[in-house]
């Protein structure tokens, strides 16, 4: 019988063993990339179900073990094991999802996709995607701040990987490079935090720096931005978002990953840090004013939700004018993380149990989509919604799959994203931050005019391209099983809610110590029917019934005056893949001007548009850089000397804020 210790250990090395092995294995002569192929599938299914067997193991009381010990200049660093039910969560969906999409990768990148021209050898993103599941387990399984960042470093670098995979297109370069620096602002923030916390508190060990540093520290007020700021680009959130729709430049299966199971790190880390580890401090931070104005919340939950709330717009609304599959789906999965991210920063109990029910439904949710996305991009070698259309004639499982995600990610009752959303809004109430309801609210608005679009013009808008039409059809059983699968847990999950909680998540907000009467809180939101609300019910199925029977009659009325043509502009104002002016019935001509003269909504988007920011920056940067480099050749001495001295300056500052 293996000890949760053996569990642990096995779980966490195993992917980097066999993503090491299988690069040797797939030169054998004789079905080599095959037998790598294998074994690759097989230690994800077995890395998931040693994380399957730990979820008992921890929900009485965490797990602690120490492996070994790091002699550094600055002394002894104990790298060892730090197992609750908080971190299990995270866990078992990334291994999950990292199963599902090596299962994915056989089909999806080999001679049957017709979108690539790739052959049956064995592959990089094989090994990476288990790769980068291991760094995630290390990463949520580490108990003390080295360890979390060597492992916070793996999951850049393997974001990287798998984003440059198509190497031969400048695009996927430029994509894995802007992923690269924008994580390693999060690394460098971090690696800052972990500098004066070691400083400040003589220990690296994360469960005691709450303990051991005390409230009234001014080093509280740099060591908190810099955690928030390290979390960023892991959990997307503005500003440090755009990295992730470039991103889906990769392979599907490992877009899944790192969609879908990256953004989990930065969420463990705002929990862990901000509703565990410096709870105290948090709370303490609150003011008489901010209650006045915002509820019973700190001003650090305050910013953590209000960075949440400025993700969830501008991801929508990015989401409402783009064009590509999959980054409609990349910036839908922008805008829930920022639902998530703002029910986390108000760290009350049933807040944070919203949260993590919320990325359980977000992960699955988003994970099921990319699939989708990944097997019409397969089956009809497009990317553009624009493209494509009436594909459930010729894809009805896959549609069907969509279907389900559509359907969850539009807050639809006995799915799961219904349950999460319920209990969100009782949340934000209960923390009487009536301001963060009303986005609650919004982002199921947002989410379902995503959703009715994805719909709409993938598989239900009639189109004239008999040639796409031809021999396609569903994928092979392999790309089908996981979406499958994955449609089964948002039933599940939704019909019934209590499993995950009962299973994954009220043992974590329990293990965290916010709250230990969360089951009592939960029956008070509960009705008769659970959490079937019936007013919820009949007022959300009037919705959607309006919802497809506008679809209907607009797709009927579209389908007989459609003209197929290529708008000049990059991004133009539309509902579901249609240019405004092709539009010319009444109510269309309406809703479009509603949308570009009213709310504008390409405008704020380009307003937002913080790329635009970031090009500037690094232009004057490099200039700058290119001036300093000449004023030796130009014998500038005293300018070489002034900025010579300001840096001193400020190492010296550091060294005393340090000391």
């Amino acid at each position: 019988m293996l000890s949760p210790r053996d569990i642990v250990i096995l779980a966490i090395f195993t992917p980097f063993t066999v993503a090491l092995l299988s690069h040797l294995i797939a030169k054998l002569p004789k079905g080599g990339a095959k037998i790598a192929k294998a074994i690759c599938i097989f230690a994800a299914y077995l890395t998931f179900l040693l994380i399957s067997m730990l979820i008992p193991a921890v929900n009485d009381e965490p797990f602690e073990d120490d492996l070994f010990l790091i002699s550094l200049p600055i002394g002894s660093v104990n790298m060892g094991l730090y197992v609750d039910s908080l971190s299990i969560i995270p866990a078992f969906l990334s291994s999950l999802f990292t199963a599902l999409a090596l299962t994915y990768n056989i089909y999806y990148l080999s001679p049957y996709n017709r979108a690539y021209e790739i052959s049956w050898e064995f592959n990089r993103s094989y090994s990476f995607i288990l790769l980068f599941n291991g760094a995630m387990l290390g990463t949520l399984f580490s108990d003390n701040l080295l360890s979390l960042l060597i492992f916070w470093e793996l999951i850049s670098l393997c974001s990287y990987v798998l984003i440059s995979f198509w190497n031969e297109d400048q695009f996927s370069l430029w994509a894995a490079l802007k992923c690269f620096i924008m994580t390693h602002i999060g690394s460098l923030a971090l690696l800052m935090a972990t500098i004066i916390i070691y400083f400040s508190a003589g220990t690296l060990k994360i469960s005691e720096l709450g303990l051991i540093i005390p409230l009234e520290d001014p080093l509280i007020f740099f060591i908190f931005p810099l955690l928030l700021i390290a979390a960023l680009p892991k959990t997307v959130l503005f500003p440090l978002y755009t990295w992730l729709p470039d991103g889906t430049v990769a392979p599907t299966s490992a877009t899944v990953v790192f969609h879908v199971c990256g953004f989990q790190s930065g969420i463990y880390m705002i929990i862990r840090f901000f509703s565990d580890v410096f709870y105290v401090h948090i709370v303490s931070s609150a003011t008489a004013p901010f209650h006045q104005l915002f509820g019973n919340i700190s001003i650090w939950s305050f910013i953590i939700s209000l960075i949440g709330v400025a993700t969830l717009i501008v991801g929508a609304l990015n989401g409402l004018i783009e064009n590509d599959f999959k980054r409609i789906v990349a910036y839908g999965t922008i805008s829930g993380l920022g639902c998530i991210t703002m029910a986390a920063g108000l760290t009350t109990s049933l807040c944070i149990l919203a949260s993590l029910f919320l990325m359980i439904s977000h992960a699955l949710c988003f994970g099921l989509l990319f699939l989708c996305a990944g097997s019409v991009i397969y089956a009809s070698g497009k990317h553009d919604i624009n493209d494509m259309g009436g594909l459930y004639h010729y894809m009805p499982i896959t549609a069907i799959c969509c279907l389900a995600g559509v359907l969850t990610l539009s807050t639809m009752p006995l799915l799961s994203e219904f349950a999460a959303k319920y209990i969100l809004l009782h949340a934000t109430i209960d923390a009487q931050a009536v301001f963060f309801t009303v986005f609650a609210i919004l982002s199921c608005v947002f989410n379902a005019a995503i959703a009715a679009r994805l719909l709409h013009s993938v598989f239900m808008q009639m189109e004239e391209k008999p040639h796409l039409k031809f021999s396609i059809r569903d994928p092979p059983t392999s790309m089908l099983a996981p979406m499958i699968l994955v449609s089964a847990f948002l039933v599940v999950f939704g019909v019934a809610p209590m499993i995950p909680l009962n299973l994954l998540v009220i043992p974590a907000v329990k293990q965290i110590g916010l709250s230990t009467d969360i089951i009592s809180q939960l029956e008070l939101i509960k009705t008769p029917l659970g959490f079937w609300n019936p007013a919820a019910i009949a007022m959300s199925m009037f919705i959607l019934l309006a919802i497809f029977v506008c679809i209907i009659l607009y797709s009927r009325r579209a389908a007989a005056a459609y003209v197929r043509q290529r708008s000049e502009e990059t991004f133009s104002p539309f509902l579901c893949g249609e240019d405004s002016s092709l539009l010319n019935g009444p109510s269309g001509y309406h809703f479009y001007s509603i949308l570009t003269n009213v709310l504008r909504v390409e405008g704020a988007c380009h307003a937002f548009n913080v790329d635009r920011a970031y090009y500037k920056f690094s232009e004057k940067f490099y200039l700058l850089c290119v001036k300093i480099s000449r004023l030796d050749i130009r014998q500038q001495y005293f300018p070489a000397v002034l900025l010579f001295i300001v840096g001193a300056a400020m190492l010296v500052l550091i060294a005393f804020l340090l000391g």
